[in-house]
């Protein structure tokens, strides 16, 4: 699932092989698997042009990203009258809005989605010390 803040980004950030920030320009819906809880899947495009490398290196051929996450499923009853199955409040990929992504090995398949505003994109830059010359490479 989206995760939110910049807290959350530094926690994965070094947990990770490859980090970038940066605005999704494209969210492509898959399909849901039939497992339970299903997952959904998505297929992910960021704005080149701001796009900062937080950790490793994100080249001009990684263009698509995969990305997937808990449709709606069991969720804890907030009281003894109501239980069993209820939609989950799942937040969606959405373009426009700036996320961090966090991928392992596979460099298609991100990994930690994590959205965050204008203001924590800049601060995580800033406590990682990113300079422009770490941005993008061919």
């Amino acid at each position: 699932m989206v995760l939110h803040g910049k807290d959350k980004a530094l926690e994965q950030i070094p947990k990770s092989s490859i980090a970038f920030i940066g605005k999704i320009s494209n969210v492509q819906r898959g399909i849901s698997s039939v497992t339970m809880p299903p997952r959904d899947h998505y297929k992910l495009q960021f704005d080149r042009r701001d796009l900062r490398t937080l950790r490793g290196r994100v080249y001009d051929t990684m263009i698509d990203f995969d990305y997937s996450q808990i449709g709606e499923g069991i969720l804890p009853a907030t009281n003894d009258i109501f239980c069993g199955i209820r939609k989950a409040q799942i937040q969606i990929p959405t373009a426009g809005h700036i996320y961090v992504a966090c991928l392992n090995d596979n460099t298609k398949q991100i990994n930690y989605l994590i959205a965050v505003n204008r203001f924590e994109a800049d601060d995580i830059v800033r406590r990682l010390n990113v300079t422009p010359s770490t941005t993008m490479k061919k």
